[in-house]
C-alpha cells in the first residue's frame, strides 16, 4: 500500500494539535508577563540604569525580541569560550560580534526608534568589560556573559521594576 506523503503529514500535524495539551506543547507561545529569568544581582544591574526612562516607552514585543537577542548572545558567547580556540577573542572582536549581530538582527526602518537605547546598552557593556581593548580571560568572558545576562533580563517584560 503507497500512501502519498501529503496524508502522512496531515495526520501527523492533527495528531501534534490534538496532543498539544498533553505534550504541554502550546504554539504560538503566549507572552510572558513575568520575568521567568534568574535575576542578576544588585551589582550587576546597576550596570542597566541608563536602560530605566527608556524601558516604559519601548513596546512589550520589541523588548521581548531584545531580551532573546540578548538570551541568544549570552549562549554564543558561552559555547564560543568552550572551544580550543576562541572565534571571540578579545573585546574587539566582541564589539565585532555584537555590533554585527544587531545589524543583522534589527530592520534599517527600526534603528533609532527608542532615542538613547544604544548609548545606554553599549553602557552596559563598557561598565561590563571596559573600554580598552584586552583579551577575553574566562573573568573578563564571564563579565560580558553576565552583561548580556543583564539586558535579558531588564529587556523581559516585567523586568523593569
Amino acid at each position: 500500500m503507497n500512501i502519498p506523503a501529503r496524508y502522512i503529514v496531515a495526520v501527523v500535524l492533527l495528531a501534534f494539535a490534538w496532543k498539544g495539551g498533553t505534550l504541554n506543547v502550546k504554539w504560538p507561545q503566549p507572552p510572558q508577563t513575568t520575568v521567568t529569568t534568574a535575576k542578576p544581582s544588585a551589582e550587576q544591574l546597576k550596570w542597566a540604569g541608563d536602560l530605566k526612562p527608556i524601558l516604559p516607552r519601548m513596546l512589550p514585543a520589541d523588548r521581548e525580541y531584545l531580551a532573546s537577542f540578548y538570551d541568544a548572545m549570552e549562549y554564543v558567547l558561552k559555547q564560543d569560550g568552550e572551544r580550543s580556540t576562541p572565534i571571540i577573542g578579545d573585546t574587539d572582536k566582541f564589539t565585532q560580534f555584537h555590533a554585527g549581530s544587531l545589524q543583522l538582527a534589527i530592520q534599517r526602518k527600526n534603528v533609532g526608534k527608542y532615542p538613547g537605547l544604544d548609548n545606554a546598552i553599549d553602557a552596559v557593556f563598557l561598565e561590563a568589560g571596559g573600554a580598552d581593548p584586552v583579551a577575553l580571560d574566562a573573568a573578563k568572558r564571564q563579565r560580558l556573559i553576565d552583561a548580556c545576562g543583564v539586558l535579558r533580563y531588564r529587556f523581559k517584560v516585567g523586568g523593569d521594576e
